[in-house]
C-alpha cells in the first residue's frame, strides 16, 4: 500500500516537473550551440571591480552545469581574471543558472524570485569570503594543469574541442546533440530527486521535518544535505517542494537551494583536479559557509 502511494506521488511530481525540465534542457542546449564561450573570457577579464561584478552577474545565469563551469573558470583564470569572481562563477552560478530558475517554478514564481535574490546575496558574500580567506593561498599555485582534461569529466556536457569551435557554424542538429548529452547527465539525478521527494512525502511526518529542519540555525545542516548527490540545474527542487510542504524553515530551504548544486562530491572531485584537494575542500567550505549564512539571515527575517 505504501509502495503504491510512493509510485502515485512520484507520478504526480513527474507530471509537474517534466515540462519545466524539458524547457530547461532546451534553453541550455540552444544556448551552448549558439553562444561563443570565448566571449565569456572577455566578459570576465574586466579590471575594474564594477565591470568584473557586472560580467560575473551575467555569468551567474549561464545555463551550464556546475562541473562544466569548473574548466571554464580555469580557462578564465589562466587569462588573468581574479580569484574571487572566478570562483564565484563556479559557486554562485551553480545555484542560479537559468534552467534552475525555470525548474523552480514547480514551487512557485515567488520562490523563483527568491532564488534570484538569494543568488545575488551569494554573489556578494562568496567573493568576500574567497578574498579574505583563500586568495592569498591561491596566488602561489602553479599554472601547470591541463584544462582539456577538466572538460572530460563525466558530468561535463561541453567538450574542450566544442568550446573552441568559433569557426564552425551553429546548427540545430548540434543543439539536439547537446540536448541528448545533457539529458543523459541530468535525467538519472532527476529520477533520484523525484524518488527521494516521493519517499519523504509519503513516509516522513511533518512533525519530524519541523523538528529536524526547523529553527534559525538549521541552515548549517541543511546546506550539507546535497553532498552525496549531483542536483545540478535545479534538480533539488522536488525535494525542496516536499520539505517546504512538510514545514521546513524558509532559511533552511534557501541554504539547500544555494549549496546543493556546488557542495557535492562530483564538484569537489573536479575542483580537486584543478586546484588540488586541499584548496578544493577549502573552497567548498567557503560555499557552505556563505550558503549557511544567507540561510540563517532568511530564517531571521522570517
Amino acid at each position: 500500500m505504501i509502495f503504491l502511494q510512493i509510485l502515485q506521488t512520484f507520478r504526480g511530481f513527474a507530471i509537474d516537473i517534466l515540462p519545466l525540465f524539458i524547457i530547461a534542457l532546451v534553453v541550455s542546449s540552444v544556448f551552448m550551440e549558439y553562444f561563443s564561450f570565448r566571449s565569456l573570457d572577455r566578459l570576465m577579464l574586466g579590471k575594474r571591480g564594477r565591470t568584473t561584478f557586472t560580467s560575473t552577474l551575467f555569468a551567474v545565469f549561464l545555463p551550464v552545469t556546475p562541473v562544466c563551469r569548473i574548466p571554464m573558470a580555469a580557462s578564465i583564470e589562466r587569462y588573468g581574471a581574479g580569484w574571487p569572481y572566478t570562483l564565484a562563477f563556479v559557486g554562485v552560478g551553480a545555484g542560479a543558472s537559468l534552467p534552475a530558475l525555470i525548474i523552480t517554478f514547480m514551487i512557485s514564481w515567488q520562490f523563483a524570485a527568491l532564488r534570484v535574490i538569494a543568488a545575488l546575496a551569494f554573489l556578494i558574500v562568496l567573493p568576500l569570503i574567497v578574498r579574505k580567506v583563500l586568495e592569498p593561498r591561491f596566488s602561489s599555485r602553479p599554472l601547470d594543469f591541463e584544462i582539456k582534461s577538466l572538460f572530460n569529466q563525466d558530468f561535463c556536457e561541453v567538450s574542450y574541442d566544442y568550446i573552441n569551435k568559433d569557426n564552425l557554424e551553429p546548427k540545430l542538429s548540434g543543439a539536439w546533440q547537446n540536448f541528448l548529452k545533457l539529458a543523459r547527465i541530468t535525467l538519472p539525478w532527476l529520477v533520484l530527486s523525484l524518488f527521494i521527494a516521493s519517499l519523504v512525502y509519503v513516509i516522513v511526518p511533518s512533525e519530524a521535518i519541523r523538528a529536524i529542519l526547523g529553527g534559525k540555525y538549521t541552515a548549517l545542516k541543511t546546506s550539507l544535505l546535497g553532498f552525496p548527490f549531483y542536483f545540478a540545474l535545479g534538480l533539488e527542487v522536488p525535494i525542496l517542494f516536499v520539505l517546504l510542504k512538510k514545514g521546513m524553515d524558509m532559511g533552511a530551504a534557501v541554504s539547500l537551494m544555494l549549496a546543493a548544486p556546488v557542495v557535492n562530491f562530483p564538484v569537489l572531485s573536479t575542483l580537486g583536479r584543478w586546484l588540488g584537494y586541499k584548496k578544493a575542500v577549502a573552497f567548498i567550505f567557503c560555499c557552505w559557509l556563505a550558503a549557511s549564512a544567507i540561510g540563517v539571515f532568511f530564517s531571521y527575517v522570517g
